[in-house]
């Protein structure tokens, strides 16, 4: 299915039309059929001769309606402009193809009506009003068709035109990540609530599981339809009507979108690009209406550099991605006043460094703010499909735009940034901590604002470094402590007597090979690993010639003293090796483990 919107001034017959070619009267409320105006958006499916199916959404053309206008408009690619041959260009008629082009729409035809009321001469300059006015605008190459919804004049030719328009526009891509701007909410007796919409970017199936954008709300979708026949899957450029389980429909109202969990920026700040209506840029902070998908949202709007590009905040969490465009309203003067084109749905860059980054292309724009990006993040970042984000992801490292880390893009610039301020706290770790056999590397990279993951990815090939045992040590310092001619004469010095140390004579050392592993601090007194290991074993192998041991056995076992022999068994305790039951030890849960 393909959807067209109509557009157009009021009273230029765009329903008459959409009821003369489908047979149904998209005026859905009884004040519109009693005044003959349409005041909300309203729906009609049909199939033209090609056999090509089309839903139409039905937008109202009154000054006042503007807004209903945008909801209907802002997720289609195909539109009938609609013009009385008896009025000919009027102020909605040049506010709907203005909106239009800031929409990007490009694609449709434009419908001169009710012909049958004008003489060919009159017909003849609207006519010529309408393709001279097309012509100073991006419709210039749309099909005029005259027509007559009453009489049924050049019905036909509507139709071949629509067959032609949409044969020759590439139908809605599928990027894996459908989003349906929701324009009605309604609760079906039996059903629950049901949503309907024009869904874009992907294709939905029944059972999955989605959200609400705005709030996080989560449903599951029961049921599809879609020009009233019901589906188990539907693809995107379609009207579907959505039956969701598992949430209120006052939860939802037009403006919402439904999307899947984690497919979409949730985005509350957006950087764009401005194209004004009136040609001035933008110089100072205003408060507007934004128009996105189905919805009005109230936005501040902060121009960036010379009003090309602009900061736009909003209050409510929006799913958008670059590409994604929108229409800015002043509410005081009811006027359109600019487009916007996404270009960042995930801002991290300053205002006043954003112009130089968003003039660059799609990859390299993404990469700038913060020198980062996980591949599994592209799609959502870069508003790709799957397929397309990893091409965009090899094409950036071809271009020596981006290093592949992992999981991780980097650019290098970022890298090499990473690499020389670790190599600079390490050093100076090592100056302040002599006897450290490396600085953390979860410390590291904190003090680097970076995740530990990144860190060690970032770090391991670095010559200048050396990770290890989750230390980060400068590659010209010696390795372990342990590996110290000082370091293995202390370990000597302590296994002397392995049961029974006496305390290391440099305290300093010992807690640095505590740190590496090679001393383990029991409660105060500092033993080899070796030992701790060599008395474990012997528990253990105790274990199986008796079935409890006293404090006094343990230390003939190990001639040692009761100073060292509880806190030893106290350790084991705690590792599960031994339980303690009054006075004896048995045979803890790991103890078969040795």
């Amino acid at each position: 299915m393909r959807v067209v919107a109509t557009a157009g001034h009021v009273d230029h017959g765009k329903s008459s039309l959409v009821r003369a070619l489908t047979g149904t009267d998209p005026d859905r409320w009884a004040e519109e059929k009693e005044r003959g105006l349409t005041i909300d958006l309203g729906f009609a499916f049909t199939t033209l001769p090609s056999g090509a199916e089309i839903g139409f959404v039905d937008v109202p053309g009154h000054v006042r309606f503007v807004k209903n206008m945008l909801a209907g408009i802002g997720a289609v690619e195909v539109a009938v402009l609609v013009v009385s041959a008896g009025e000919g260009w009027m102020p909605q008629s040049e506010e709907h193809l203005e909106i239009l082009e800031l929409l990007g729409i490009e694609d449709g035809i434009a419908v001169v009506t009710q012909a049958d009321t004008v003489g060919p001469d009159e017909l003849g300059v609207a006519m010529l009003e309408v393709e001279e006015r097309l012509a100073r605008s991006s419709w210039r190459d749309v099909a005029v068709v005259v027509c007559d919804s009453v009489s049924g004049r050049g019905l036909d030719d509507v139709r071949a035109a629509l067959d032609d328009v949409l044969a020759a526009t590439p139908g809605v891509a599928d990027h894996g990540r459908p989003r349906l701007w929701v324009d009605r909410v309604f609760a079906a007796r039996g059903a629950g609530t049901v949503v309907t919409g024009t869904l874009t970017g992907g294709s939905l199936a029944r059972d999955d599981e989605v959200v609400v954008a705005a709030t996080g709300a989560s449903a599951r979708v029961r049921g599809i339809e879609s020009a009233h026949r019901r589906t188990d899957e539907i693809g995107p450029g379609a009207r579907v009507a959505l039956n969701l389980a598992g949430i209120d429909h006052h939860a939802l109202a037009r403006g919402d979108a439904i999307v899947r969990a984690g497919d979409w920026s949730r985005a509350t700040a957006v950087d764009v690009r401005l194209t004004s209506t009136d040609g001035a840029a933008f110089t100072r902070a205003r408060r507007l209406h934004a128009y996105v998908g189905s919805g009005e949202h109230p936005v501040r709007l902060r121009p960036l550099g010379d009003g090309t590009y602009a900061r736009i905040r909003s209050t409510t969490p929006l799913p958008l991605a670059p590409g994604d465009r929108m229409v800015l309203r002043d509410s005081g003067t009811a006027a359109t006043v600019a487009g916007a084109i996404v270009l960042d749905s995930e801002p991290a860059t300053r205002p006043a460094d954003a112009p130089v980054v968003l003039d660059r292309p799609l990859g390299p724009r993404l990469l700038a703010a913060t020198g980062w990006i996980a591949r599994a993040d592209l799609p959502r970042r870069a508003g790709l499909s799957a397929v397309e984000s990893d091409a965009l992801a090899d094409e950036l490292v071809r271009n020596g735009d981006a290093t592949a880390l992992g999981a991780w893009l980097v650019s290098p610039r970022a890298l090499a940034e990473v690499r020389d301020r670790a190599v600079a706290r390490v050093q100076q770790h090592q100056e302040a901590h002599p006897l450290d056999p490396g600085m953390e590397l979860s410390a590291l990279a904190t003090s680097l604002k970076l995740d530990t993951e990144r860190a060690r990815i970032a770090l391991a090939d670095e010559p200048r470094l050396v990770v290890e045992h989750g230390r980060v040590r400068d590659a010209a310092r010696a390795g372990r402590v342990a590996d110290g001619e000082a370091g293995r004469a202390l370990v000597a010095e302590l296994d002397a007597s392995p049961f029974a140390p006496e305390p290391p004579s440099d305290t300093a050392l010992a807690r640095a090979l505590v740190r590496e592993g090679v001393l383990v601090d029991v409660d105060g007194i500092v033993f080899t690993a070796r030992a701790v290991d060599a008395a474990r074993d012997l528990v253990a192998a105790a274990f199986a010639r008796q079935d409890e041991l006293t404090i006094a056995d343990v230390r003939e076992l190990l001639g040692s003293t009761r100073k060292y022999v509880v806190p030893l068994l106290t350790q084991f305790d705690r590792e599960g090796l031994t339980r303690r039951r009054g006075d004896v030890r048995v045979a803890g849960p790991r103890a078969g483990q040795r």
